[in-house]
């Protein structure tokens, strides 16, 4: 029947198989798979629409690369900043090598990613934002 997912002799669908493999993969656990009508984050969805040629992809990449520059540009200035006075006091110190951090592990998680990497963290909050 079109529209239906197709199910193994397990009764497993084939999406859940596929998402379940893919989160061993990470080393995740499986908590199935999120409900119709739940909404995706916006580069997903455009991920999806630039697959299906209902928008260009070069679109798509100038747009990722736009929203990774940003970060890298907001965290390095966060970390300059910081790094002017972190000599001034053990508090301003703690809060250059907090900036820092965040700035060499968003780097860091982007250039992993980018290179292959693969560990993403489905909303941990670590690494790229």
């Amino acid at each position: 029947m079109p529209g239906r997912p197709t199910e193994g002799a397990d009764g497993v669908s084939a999406a859940a198989s596929t998402v379940r493999v893919h989160r061993a993969g990470e080393g995740a656990p499986y908590t199935g798979l999120k409900p119709a009508g739940t909404e995706l984050p916006h580069f997903v969805v455009a991920a999806d629409k630039a697959l299906a040629g209902d928008i260009p992809v070069d679109k798509l990449a100038a747009h990722l690369a736009g929203v990774v520059a940003e970060g890298v540009k907001e965290r390095f200035e966060k970390a300059a900043k910081k790094l002017l006075h972190a000599s001034d006091s053990v508090e301003a110190g703690r809060e250059f090598v907090e900036a820092y951090v965040q700035y060499v592990h968003y780097v860091k998680g982007i250039a992993g990613r980018s290179q292959g990497g693969q560990g993403h963290d489905h909303g941990a909050g670590r690494h790229a934002d």
